[in-house]
């Protein structure tokens, strides 16, 4: 097996360019959501889709915590536990942000 330099760059930057697109994308859906300016018939769909995101992250994190469970114990726990902090904070962050508003208004 040989080391080809040039492939390393190219797989970095393929790396980089899908980790700023994703980042560009997550964060103007995030901010769209909570922006008053946006409709509401385009604000609603953003925050299930970011909704919908997380939880498909939460439960693919429980799903390898518990087959991970099986062979090594330890991890099993670690991946539920990290999968349920991220969803308490998930939570809370999502009353702080929409939910605080909603309150203000009143």
């Amino acid at each position: 097996m040989t080391y080809n330099r040039d492939s390393s760059f190219e797989v970095i930057g393929m790396d980089f360019i899908f980790e700023l697109l994703f980042e560009l994308i997550a964060e103007g859906t995030v901010e769209l959501s909570k922006s008053v300016k946006v409709p509401k018939f385009i604000r609603y769909p953003l925050i299930a889709i970011v909704i919908l995101f997380f939880v498909g992250v939460i439960g693919l994190m429980v799903f390898a915590g518990l087959a991970a469970f099986q062979e090594n114990v330890i991890l099993g726990i670690a991946l539920i536990a990290i999968a349920l902090l991220i969803l308490v904070m998930g939570i809370v962050k999502f009353r702080i942000t929409y939910l605080k508003k909603k309150n203000e208004k009143q």
